[in-house]
């Protein structure tokens, strides 16, 4: 049969439909979902954060983070293929951050992947994981996945949680947009995964050769859930994990970072409402001792369309010799290949504000978040008002969050362990989303 054949008998079998999808005990949400025939489904989402941000404003005209960026941030697809029943997923999302800010996003305190005080574009191929699930073996349930995404350590990823900057501790608590094989086991209560990946980072938004390191890291997670409903979506979360990733430094030097992450979150209503809290410590231990280490705090309440939020993070980051002086767009770049010359401690402290103008799914959520950061050095000879030209300073940032057929799918949990997963079970319709 040929290719053009094949797509009109897809076509002549799909359905569009529009399914609840619970988000939350108090906000129902619909998401569109294609029927493709033989009870396969498809169901999706996408979203993009059109957004400004001033940086230091009211500081002297020669400081370096005196700057003014404009985006449209986190585009992204988010898909989830499925068969009936669940037993065999695709889960896939696509980032387009090399299109719209292929030079970074201006984040005071981010690091990594060659980016520094800016958040630099995740790769095309954001998530791409096949999961087979077998949900009733020796009263629990097991999934082995396999594909790009991430690592099962940490917590999920910020693209899926409030905040429009993310943490300084991206790479402290994530380990994402590798090529990996996990395994998930679920029963009652407690989780275990473990999984093995390839641990070199990728080098831009299209570089897809980090396949060839598999598989010479791992990481493992365990969680324990209470409260209703049960499974993956419950209220309450609690989890530990630990990570050994392998890279290739210079070339040809193999070092090994080892992370640790301690995590509790909750969701829940409150007041008319649902608030949202997560707590977590993560740490890193290099081989030549240079350690780093975040403390991070975050909450949100939503409650009539009204989403205040907050966190707070205390945290110390590797610093590089920048590729270029202040004055440059090269003052934000740095070589990933060299060692570090020391490091700063960050205090940012983040308050935030979005209103959903338009309900799910198709959402309109104008918001404005403030950040207030206070660096100092730490390990070296790092001076922070050579760097930054002080020692605190703010940075504002105003956008809409356009969310096209629902909120996000949670990120960083696959199999049994994913929610969309376990929600679209015949057996799970009455559960909860977390995030």
């Amino acid at each position: 049969m040929s290719q053009f054949r094949i797509l009109a008998a897809l076509c002549g079998a799909a359905t569009l439909v529009i399914h609840p999808w619970p988000t939350s005990a108090q906000t129902p949400m619909e998401m569109p979902t294609v029927s493709l025939g033989g009870g396969w489904q498809l169901t999706g989402m996408a979203q993009a954060i059109p957004v400004v941000t001033v940086g230091a404003p009211g500081a002297a005209q020669d400081d370096p983070l005196r700057r003014t960026g404009w985006y449209v941030t986190q585009p992204a697809f988010m898909g989830h293929l499925a068969n009936a029943g669940q037993r065999v997923v695709l889960h896939t999302t696509l980032n387009f951050e090399g299109l719209t800010q292929e030079n970074g996003e201006l984040t005071f305190g981010g690091w990594g992947e060659d980016f520094i005080d800016k958040r630099h574009p995740h790769t095309l191929l954001h998530e791409l994981m096949l999961s087979v699930n077998l949900w009733d073996v020796a009263g629990g349930a097991v999934s082995l996945s396999a594909g790009k995404g991430f690592a099962p350590y940490g917590t999920p990823d910020p693209m899926a949680r409030p905040g429009l900057k993310y943490p300084t501790n991206h790479h402290l608590s994530q380990i994402l947009e590798r090529w990996t094989a996990n395994a998930s086991w679920l029963r009652g209560g407690w989780s275990v995964e473990a999984g093995i990946f390839g641990g070199q980072e990728p080098e831009g938004a299209y570089d897809f050769s980090n396949i060839e390191s598999f598989p010479d890291s791992w990481s493992a997670r365990v969680a324990r859930r209470w409260g209703l409903p049960a499974g993956p979506a419950a209220q309450w979360e609690a989890s530990a994990s630990f990570g050994s990733i392998s890279e290739f430094a210079h070339t040809t030097v193999e070092e090994t970072t080892r992370l640790v992450n301690a995590a509790v979150a909750r969701s829940a209503p409150l007041g008319g409402g649902q608030l949202y809290t997560l707590a977590e410590a993560s740490r890193s231990f290099l081989t030549d001792h240079s350690d780093f280490f975040s403390l991070l705090a975050e909450a949100r309440y939503n409650r009539g369309g009204h989403q205040p939020y907050a966190r707070v993070e205390y945290a110390e980051r590797p610093e590089y010799a920048r590729n270029g002086p202040a004055s440059t767009d090269d003052f934000f770049r740095y070589d990933h290949d060299t060692d570090a010359v020391g490091s700063t401690r960050w205090l940012i402290a983040t308050a935030a504000y979005a209103f959903e103008l338009t309900p799910n799914p198709w959402s309109v959520r104008p918001f404005v978040e403030v950040q207030h950061h206070q660096v100092r050095g730490a390990q070296g000879s790092i001076v922070a008002t050579d760097l930054f030209g002080g020692t605190s300073f703010w940075a504002v940032s105003l956008g809409a969050r356009l969310f096209f057929g629902g909120n996000p799918m949670r990120m960083g949990s696959y199999g049994v362990l994913d929610s969309m997963t376990e929600m679209s079970r015949p057996a799970a319709s009455g559960a909860v989303h977390v995030h």
